[in-house]
Parts: C-alpha cells; structure tokens; sequence
C-alpha cells in the first residue's frame, strides 16, 4: 500500500500555494486544473468501477462458472477453472487497484472540496461509490484495510477484519445519505448532473441505491446468529423501484478507454466460453427437469450463443465444464467442428468478429464495444428480498418478490433505450408478452408459496446476474458452500447441478476457494509483515473462509 502514500504526496504537491505560489502560476496549464471541482472528478470514478470488476470477472467468473476456459491445454486459465490462482500477479487485484488508488483519494478529494463548496449532492454521492466499492472488496478478499486505508507517512497498513469493514461500510451509507438528503446546496457550484451520467444528479436514485448498497450487506450474513430479514427486506422496499433504477455505466466506444471490456474491439473474452451450468439452467434441464423446447428460457437466445449445429437437443446451446474445456475445439472433423461452443460475442461464432475495430453491432448481450455495464438492477434486490423474505418463513412475500424479479430481468434485457444511446441488450426483437407468460406459466417457475424454493430464488438470482454481477454471485455460491449447503426448507441443495471441478487446483491443497489474495503489487511487495500477521503468505490462503459467511 505505499503506493498511497506516494500518490497523496505528489497530489499534495499540486496543490501548495504558500512559498511557491508565483512558480505554480507561471507553470500552470488552464486545461488542466490543479484544483479541479468535483463535476469534472466525479465521472471518472464511476468509469473506475467497471474497469475493476470487468477485469476481476475473467477470474471470479471462473469461480462462479458464469464461463470457463475453451481449451483444456491452456494450463493458467485451466487453474483458475480449478478454483487457483496466479502468483507473484496483480490478476485479480482490479477492484482492489481501484479501491486504494483508482478511486481513493479521488473520492476523499471529492468529498473534501464538496463540504468546502456546499455541493451536499457530491459528497452523498462520492460516500455511497467508497461504501459500495469498500463492500465488492472485503466481500472478494475478506480482510482488507480500511481504518488505515488512506493513511499517511507509512509503508505499513493494517488489515482489518470483516466485521470493521461491514460496519465501516454502513457508517459511510449513512454519511451518504444524510448529504444525499441535504436541500441547501450551494446555488453558484456546480450541480451532480453535471458529473452523473449515470443517474443524470437525481439524489432520490442515489438513496435507493445507498439502500441498496445496505440490503446487500445485512443480507450477506445470512449465516450469523444475528442475521435479520427484517432489515433486509426494509431496505429492499427503500432501494430501487423499477427498472429505472438499476445502476448501470455506459461506454461511448469511440477509442480503447472508453470502450466496454468486455466488447470485440478489446478482444478480452474470446478465449471464455459459457458454462454448461448456465446453459441447463435456461434450457430446462436444472429448472424444468427436462430439456425441450417447451422448457427453453426465452431470455437464452439473448443472452447465450449458439453454436452452428442445432441437433442436440435444446437448440444448439452447449456449453463447458470447468478445466475440461471444449472437446471440440481442436477438431478437424467437419460435423464436431460445427459443435463447438460459440465464443461468447454471437451466435455460430468460434473467434472475435472485430478485434481492434469498432464495427456496429458487433456483439452480443453485454459483450459489445457499447453495451452497458451493470452495477446494480431492480431484478437483484427483488431477489434478495426474496431470499429474506423465505429466510423468515414468509413464503408468500417470498413467492410475489421472485416473481417481480423474474419480471424484472425480463424488463432488463427488453428495455428499449440506454444511457448515452447504448446498445440495447436484445437482438433481433424483444422477448414477447406471450414467450413470457408461456415461461412464467411454465415448469421453470413456481406459482405457489407452499412449493417455493430456496433454490428456485438463488437459481433465478443466478440468471439474473450472469455475466455481470459476479462478485454477488460469488458471495452467495460461499454462503451456501457452493452446492453444498442445502435449503432448511426441503432438505436439497440451493444450487443443484452446480458441478465442482472435476479436479481442484493443487494451490488448494484439497479445498475450495473462498477469496481472493491480496493484490501482489501493493501488498506482497510493501506490505508483507503485515500479510504475515494475517497469514495470508500460506499457499492456500485463497482458501480460507471469509467472515461473512461463518456463523
């Protein structure tokens, strides 16, 4: 973490006046300000957030199996199918890179001269980016530094527990909200909607997603003795409200920076490939019980890609197991060829359509040059609130609440219109009112409180999340040992046909992984006697439990 204090000092520096104030004025450049006003800070903190989590993704999606790699030779991918690591690396180390030095000091700086501008909305802002970003971060690593995060003349900083840090996160939601709520902004600065383009400087949206933000963290002790869906379920009801509300960073994709990782032109998944467990929960075979048309999710089309040979069965939907890879990708055999799984940009595609070209249209679902990121959507809370709601044994609440978010990942892929003119997320034409109602009455959803399910919430969660929501998924697949914790209700595991690998990872030393190592460069390097206190210098220190999650 020395980097930290580097970086304070180099901006302390920009910003002395006393002793050599003429020299400054002399040097100073009009285009770049050295006391810039939070409107021209802020947008490039929310662009920090995707860059961490997208870049985190390649790895943790492995985790959670959202996708998986396509050759089995390939021996690094092949370990992190295996639930391993890369050591001596910063893979993996994204959303901490952006947490300690993307946004840090940045959204400390906002903060600082909003209080000083009386721009209240800034600040509320800038206090629910740390809480959210402080919360993906102790939820993927566990222990991380927070009450020393930002502190200066010092090479060593302190890691905290989970405990701190939940609670840490829950002060900075109330300091949010309370500037958040605040009317008597300062008439000559300038206003949020300057800075915002996500929720355009509406703070009644930011609320909802500080709410949000909380639903989230009381829910993910579901494990504790004092966990209360209460609280839970009353920040659902507080957070978002439909559609509008969900929290999503769009991307111009006019040159590299700006353009979605995800998308062809950055050319950062052509290597991944879906999972066969996302693919049997949207063809019928996890939910349903059995794989058919009739069965078939009619969100699959939008959101997976077929391969050029449709015989199989559910339409040509393949996908892979995690470290076996595709068997048919090598093949010369001209009709096993045409089964590969399909890369993950479109349909009957095997590589990238447009690396280092910006082609219109390119893509598929989330993976475009100017397709959204997600944050945080409406269908997310609902199903939290449902899994609170069945946590307290009221089916009935439980059963409306998975309902609605159902519906409202149904409204997520057919929303018609994107912040800044992004590409919409369906192809062709939207899901119709009639392929949602043939699927909402059909043997993939339950109608009825008494046959509702843990695992029907977690399940459709999980569909709801795929390919964006990873560090979410990856906390709920830990608070249930993956498959192995079974619902209280029915006696089953929550994710049925949730297959481990078929081999772990020799890092593991037979275990499962339940975090995320420190980022090598900051930590490892500059922070290593205090990586020895929390024994985080053990080989298999990925694999011990995070706090969140014990009881």
């Amino acid at each position: 973490m020395r980097k930290h204090t580097i970086i304070f000092i180099i901006f302390g520096l920009l910003t002395i006046t006393a002793g050599c104030k003429k020299w400054l004025d002399v040097n100073s450049d009009p285009d770049t300000p050295q006391n810039p006003d939070p409107s021209s800070v802020f947008p490039t903190q929310l662009a920090g957030i995707p860059r961490g989590i997208q870049f985190d993704a390649r790895y943790i999606g492995r985790y959670i199996q959202n996708w998986n790699t396509d050759l089995s030779t390939r021996t690094a991918d092949v370990n992190w199918d295996q639930m391993g690591y890369t050591g001596s690396s910063d893979t993996n180390g994204d959303i901490w890179r952006q947490v300690y030095f993307g946004l840090g000091q940045n959204l400390n700086y906002i903060i600082d001269v909003g209080r000083a501008k009386g721009q209240w909305d800034y600040v509320g802002a800038a206090y629910a980016l740390k809480a959210y970003m402080f919360q993906i971060c102790t939820d993927q690593h566990g222990e991380i530094i927070f009450t020393e995060a930002f502190k200066e003349n010092t090479a060593i900083f302190r890691f905290d527990g989970q405990d701190t840090v939940y609670q840490g996160v829950r002060n900075y939601c109330d300091s949010a909200l309370l500037y958040l709520q605040r009317t008597d902004l300062n008439p000559s600065s300038n206003k949020l909607s300057r800075g915002d383009f996500v929720y355009g400087g509406n703070t009644a949206r930011w609320i909802r997603f500080v709410y949000a933000i909380l639903a989230h963290n009381y829910n993910h002790l579901s494990n504790k003795s004092f966990y209360d869906p209460n609280k839970v379920i009353e920040f659902c009801d507080k957070s978002f409200q439909s559609i509008d509300d969900d929290f999503l960073i769009p991307f111009d994709a006019s040159k590299n920076d700006d353009s979605n990782f995800f998308g062809p032109y950055r050319n950062n998944l052509t290597n991944f490939r879906q999972s066969n467990f996302i693919v049997q929960l949207m063809d019928g075979t996890l939910l349903a019980g059995a794989r058919s048309y009739v069965n078939r999710d009619p969100r699959i089309r939008h959101m997976l890609s077929v391969s050029q040979d449709t015989t199989n069965g559910n339409g040509g939907y393949r996908g892979v197991s995690p470290g076996a890879g595709d068997p048919n990708f090598s093949t010369t055999d001209s009709l096993r060829k045409r089964q590969r799984v399909a890369a993950p940009f479109g349909d009957s595609l095997y590589d990238n359509p447009s690396s280092n070209v910006f082609t219109p249209n390119a893509g598929k679902y989330l993976f475009r040059d100017k397709a959204v990121s997600p944050v945080m959507t409406y269908a997310e809370i609902l199903f939290i609130k449902a899994e609170a709601a069945y946590r307290k044994k009221d089916y009935a609440t439980a059963l409306d609440a998975y309902t609605k978010g159902i519906n409202a990942h149904f409204d997520f892929i057919n929303r018609g219109t994107m912040p800044r003119g992004n590409d919409k997320l369906y192809k062709g034409d939207p899901i119709s009112v009639q392929q949602r109602n043939e699927y909402l009455g059909g043997a993939n959803v339950k109608r009825s409180a008494a046959t509702l399910t843990l695992r029907d919430i977690m399940m459709q969660k999980y569909i709801a999340l795929w390919g964006w929501g990873f560090v979410e998924t990856w906390a709920d697949l830990r608070r249930f040992a993956y498959n192995q914790v079974p619902d209280e209700r029915t006696g089953q595991p929550v994710y049925q046909g949730f297959t481990l690998p078929a081999t772990i990872s020799a890092d593991n030393q037979g275990k499962l992984v339940y975090r995320a190592r420190p980022r090598f460069n900051s930590e490892y390097v500059w922070n290593r006697d205090e990586l020895s206190r929390i024994g985080a210098l053990a080989g298999d220190y990925h694999t011990k439990p995070v706090w969140f999650i014990l009881p």
